[in-house]
């Protein structure tokens, strides 16, 4: 008996040596890997045109690489860092998608509601004043609810009226006074019985027929979820995505988050924009770092594959339940795509621009990994400053570094990088 335990226990102890000696070679290629990365990503930040950026790439288990570069303020001696915190545009628009889904779980809602159902004033196209608009046309953009970019840029307010040394401010800005809620702000467009109703925030388009993506129809779906749950919006997704995913430093107001993590946002390297925020922060306006973002992006990677969290697993397959428009795959609130930023990749997710914000969350559905870029400088302030070479530079670093990743990860040439 003591003999066959004492050959269990050999055996064992062979096989435990056996891994640590094949985990070395690994480690050793993610550290080449990692620093060829760094090197290739500093190489592209050297251009001059982005003040500060992030990156990082993820797999369904775990981080396997996070770094940022550049600087957070005008003052050159804070760096911008993995977990500096920023906006993050329409990548905003995926945690709509999650807590409407969470809201179909807890029986709130239903996809297939007419959205005047939630709303305390009725919102019709009065082009197709007999066709009901469903809360699905909002998830897809076919709710032939539009854009207008006067009614979009209304939605900026400054959070201080006094512009600082070194910022300067957009005129459509509003002064911080005026302030207003999601709901006042899109009541204010969408309620016929408004002094401000715009006819011009609907298409002659009928509800369901034709994608036309809207920032406004975003934000009527987060109202929609905060009427149906009785709780602000911001606190419905706090409560069931970032609270769960442990996103410590997110949220959609300065103050939620420790001040000296947030970055300041720049018009170009030299100019920073003045702080704002947005009635319509729904859909633009999540702030988050690299390091937060990950554990969005693991858990978006596991939902696809079966494994999500958040959501059951037929939640996930709405979730990501692709329709077809003009020969783009679009899930809810995301988008299928092979080629963002004119590099070949098929890629799921979402990306984000804003004032002074450029952001891009993706993954690939075959390799199983995914790559977060977020940074604080403008994308097209000066058409003669133009920094899409060297965030493409960038994007197709990362995309470099994920193909090799997984290689290792399948034991592909391991041993040869």
């Amino acid at each position: 008996m003591r003999s066959a335990l004492s050959l269990l226990i050999a055996l064992s102890l062979i096989g435990c040596q056996q891994e640590k000696k094949d985990q070395k070679p690994k480690e050793a290629v993610y550290t080449r890997l990692n620093d060829s990365l760094t090197n290739e990503v500093n190489e592209a930040y050297t251009m001059g045109l982005l003040k500060g950026f992030s990156v990082a790439v993820v797999n369904q288990d775990s981080v396997l690489y996070k770094q940022g570069f550049g600087y957070k303020d005008i003052d050159t001696t804070h760096l911008y860092t993995s977990s500096t915190v920023q906006p993050i545009g329409s990548i905003s628009k995926t945690l709509i998608g999650i807590s409407l889904l969470k809201a179909v779980e807890l029986n709130l809602l239903k996809l297939n509601d007419p959205i005047n159902k939630f709303l305390s004033f009725k919102v019709t196209n009065p082009n197709h004043p007999d066709k009901e608009i469903l809360i699905d046309h909002l998830v897809y953009h076919t709710s032939s609810i539009i854009d207008s970019k006067e009614v979009y840029l209304s939605a900026y307010f400054l959070e201080n009226n006094e512009s600082g040394p070194d910022e300067g401010a957009y005129d459509f800005f509003r002064k911080s006074e005026e302030r207003e809620t999601l709901k006042e702000y899109l009541t204010n467009f969408l309620d016929p019985n408004s002094s401000t109703y715009s006819t011009e925030l609907f298409s002659t388009n009928e509800p369901g027929a034709v994608r036309e993506y809207s920032n406004i129809a975003a934000d009527l779906c987060a109202l929609i979820i905060q009427n149906a749950s009785g709780q602000n919006f911001r606190d419905f997704a706090t409560e069931h995505i970032l609270i769960p995913l442990g996103m410590k430093s997110s949220g959609w107001r300065f103050e939620d988050i420790e001040a000296d993590k947030h970055s300041r946002l720049f018009a170009y390297s030299d100019m920073m924009i003045s702080r704002y925020s947005e009635s319509s922060y729904p859909s633009g306006q999540f702030m988050t770092s690299s390091d937060d973002l990950a554990l969005f992006l693991m858990e978006f990677i596991r939902g696809y594959n079966g494994h999500g969290s958040l959501l059951s697993q037929e939640s996930y397959k709405t979730l990501f339940s692709k329709r077809v428009f003009d020969g783009k795959g679009y899930g809810c609130f995301m988008e299928y795509t092979s080629d963002w930023l004119e590099i070949e990749d098929n890629i799921i997710g979402h990306n984000g621009a804003d004032y002074g914000v450029f952001a891009g969350m993706y993954f690939n559905p075959e390799r199983n990994t995914g790559k977060i870029m977020i940074s604080n400088t403008d994308t097209d302030f000066y058409d003669d400053l133009d920094v899409w070479p060297e965030t493409k530079r960038v994007w197709k670093a990362l995309i470099e570094y994920e193909k090799k990743a997984h290689q290792i990860s399948t034991g592909a040439d391991v041993a040869h990088e």
